[in-house]
C-alpha cells in the first residue's frame, strides 16, 4: 500500500487506487481487512504518503482498522 501510494505524481488518484487494490488482494486471498470505507480514511493515506505511519503501523491498520490520526 504504502509504495502504490507514494509512487505516482497523482496522489489523490493512488491514493483510492491503493485501497481498492489492497483491499481486493487480501479479500482474494482470504486476508483480513478491517479498514471501512469512509472519506475521512484519506487522512490515513496522505499521511502514509507523507511518512507519518510506520509499516507497523499501516499493518496493524489494515489488519484491525484503528491506526492514529495523522496530524501536521
Amino acid at each position: 500500500m504504502k509504495e502504490l501510494i507514494k509512487s505516482h505524481a497523482f496522489a489523490s488518484g493512488n491514493r483510492r487506487t491503493a485501497f481498492v487494490v489492497v483491499k481486493y488482494f487480501l479479500l482474494e486471498n482470504k486476508g483480513k481487512f478491517k479498514i471501512e470505507d469512509d472519506p475521512s480514511n484519506a487522512k490515513v493515506m496522505q499521511g502514509i504518503r507523507e511518512n507519518h505511519y510506520s509499516n507497523d503501523e499501516i499493518k496493524e491498520w489494515i489488519k484491525n482498522g484503528k491506526i492514529k490520526k495523522f496530524q501536521r
